[in-house]
């Protein structure tokens, strides 16, 4: 397959997989339903019976997706997942702060605009983290980690290293899987505060990610920063500021 082809067949397989399982959550009654209908099945209450339901199409959807892709490249899933060589725990160090540090910069230059922007809250609400909020507090690592995991295989993985393995040169297949990973995260928010702190820290931890992952020639990296960036963000949801009425939240570590 040629490059041109494989970024049409992986804009139209991100597409596809993200409007798919937007289609519970785009509507409320739809969504209350659902709820109620699964927690009569499971004996869950609603709201975690339909967290669990969401990470479940999610996951689904998106192996589909990453099996499309896969077959698209001439990558094995086990070349995805090479091991790195032992130096580059310093570097995954490095990219953790630097990672965490832009994206503070980030926010700060938000409420620099915006001082009273909520951001707490607006993270809060976003529909994949209100969800994960839902259940019980030892579990709500587990969607994160899971997400994670198919997001760093799929963009990071099937994208990014498939371009390299077509012959694409490695400034663009950097620069197409982190456009396609903000793109897709900032589809599944629904206001503007929420598009600019998702798409920012995206396109932070794709570049970095990436990176990793052209250096090493394999996602395990880039998976454990995805895997702390999604857990400072589910953190951040369930933070008292997140939860407060009466006054905007401010970002803090």
């Amino acid at each position: 397959m040629s490059v041109p082809a494989f970024t049409a067949l992986s804009t139209g397989a991100v597409a596809l997989w993200l409007a798919l399982y937007r289609l519970p959550f785009g509507d409320p009654a739809r969504r209350r339903r659902t709820a109620l209908w699964l927690a009569g099945r499971t004996r869950l209450r609603p709201e975690p019976a339909f967290a669990v339901f969401g990470t479940l199409v999610y996951l689904v959807l998106g192996a589909l997706a990453l099996a499309v892709l896969l077959a698209a490249t001439p990558l094995a899933l086990r070349q995805v997942f090479a091991v790195p060589a032992p130096g580059t725990a310093l570097a995954l160090l490095l990219a953790v702060l630097g990672t965490s540090s832009t994206t503070i910069l980030c926010v700060s230059l938000l409420y620099r605009v915006h001082p009273r922007a909520d951001v707490p809250g607006e993270i809060a609400r976003i529909q994949w983290i209100s969800a994960v909020l839902a259940l019980p507090r030892h579990s709500r690592w587990a969607v994160p980690a899971a997400a994670a995991l198919f997001e760093e295989v799929l963009f990071r993985g099937a994208v990014l290293l498939g371009l390299g393995a077509l012959g694409a040169g490695p400034a663009f297949a950097l620069a197409f899987s982190t456009c396609l990973f903000a793109a897709g995260q900032v589809a599944l928010v629904s206001t503007r505060t929420q598009a600019y702190v998702l798409g920012t820290s995206s396109l932070v931890l794709g570049t970095v990610g990436g990176l990793l992952t052209t250096a090493t020639g394999g996602v395990l990296p880039a998976l454990v920063l995805h895997m702390s960036f999604a857990g400072f963000y589910t953190n951040l949801g369930a933070s008292p500021a997140a939860g407060a009425r009466t006054a905007p939240g401010r970002l803090s570590l």
